[in-house]
């Protein structure tokens, strides 16, 4: 059975067992070079993995292959592809050279295998060392670069091609929300100290989104009640987001790409998402109870008058 056709939570499921079983061959590569070989070449590393990238493509490429294979192949080719983009981005000393071959072996693997998992994983390996190439050259405003990784998905996932390129576009559209978690629980860690760190553009750029989505919603609506409906959703929830830190305007981003593309994973996703970061944000704030109070209570304000609005909207539809 493809992996094509499982139900997204089985493909959830066989990845992270994959990734799992990438990493223990990404070790065993590192031992067969460092520990069998007596190598102290980086570059080595990449001629391991250049094998294993091949092995595993191979074996997604044979037909009929079963589940097993499949996972092999999957964390073999990932294997592959992190040892040559480590080897590499270790030989030349930054994370940017990383970057550009974890991106290569992407299109790489777009172009020779069909495999959903396998092309969320390499293209989630490029986008980590995009965001580690940031963050090692102390990159000013790090956060608003990590965001330009969202309109790339969000163009990938509404503009289908030949190729599905869906499990690419998914891997762009984590990267923002998977680093604001790790600054929410990170902000003092090493690496994150003395770091100009941005965001009011990468919360501008997700809010322009966001409004983009609706617009086209409200485009496609032919009903006056319907677009009065998304008209007061997208003033409220783009009030909301301006409170919120800029994880908080990607969520929303997600729940909205949800509705219009009628995806649950994607509003699950979405969901827990906005629930942590609501509870972050809150614990996180520098202010005493009382304001806090009076923010929820602004925010509770917005969401009551948009109810109002949609019912008022409902009482006329109804009395004509």
């Amino acid at each position: 059975m493809s992996n094509a056709a499982m139900p997204w939570y089985v493909r959830g499921v066989i990845g992270i067992g994959a990734w799992i079983t990438a990493l223990v061959l990404v070790a065993l590569g590192g031992a067969i070079v460092f520990s069998l070989l007596d190598l102290n070449d980086p570059g080595a590393v990449a001629v391991v993995g250049i094998g294993y990238l091949a092995l595993g493509i191979s074996l997604l490429r044979k037909e009929q292959s079963g589940v097993f294979a499949q996972q092999l192949g999957i964390a073999t080719s990932a294997a592959g592809a992190a040892l040559v983009s480590g080897g590499l981005a270790a030989e030349a000393e930054t994370f940017w050279v990383g970057c550009l071959v974890a991106g290569l072996l992407t299109v790489i693997v777009i172009a020779l295998s069909k495999d959903k998992i396998l092309q969320f994983l390499v293209a989630a390996l490029t986008a980590g060392f995009y965001v580690g190439a940031l963050i090692d050259h102390r990159t000013p405003y790090f956060i608003d670069l990590v965001a330009l990784a969202t309109p790339v998905g969000l163009y990938l996932l509404l503009r289908p091609t030949e190729r599905d390129l869906m499990p690419t576009a998914v891997a762009l559209l984590g990267v923002f929300p998977v680093v604001s978690l790790m600054l929410a629980d990170s902000s003092s860690a090493w690496w994150a100290r003395d770091l100009e760190q941005g965001g009011t553009f990468a919360q501008a750029l997700h809010i322009v989104l966001f409004l983009t989505l609706v617009f086209l919603h409200w485009r496609n609506s032919t009903d006056s009640k319907v677009k009065l409906q998304v008209t007061a959703f997208a003033v409220v929830a783009a009030l909301v987001c301006v409170l919120l830190p800029p994880g908080g305007s990607a969520a929303m981003l997600i729940l909205m790409l949800a509705f219009v593309i009628g995806s649950r994973p994607f509003a699950v996703i979405g969901a827990a998402l906005q629930a942590q970061f609501i509870a972050r944000y809150y614990y996180s704030l520098d202010m005493n109870l009382f304001d806090k109070s009076l923010l929820l209570m602004a925010v509770g304000a917005l969401l009551l008058a948009a109810w109002w609005v949609v019912q008022r909207a409902d009482a006329r539809g109804e009395s004509r």
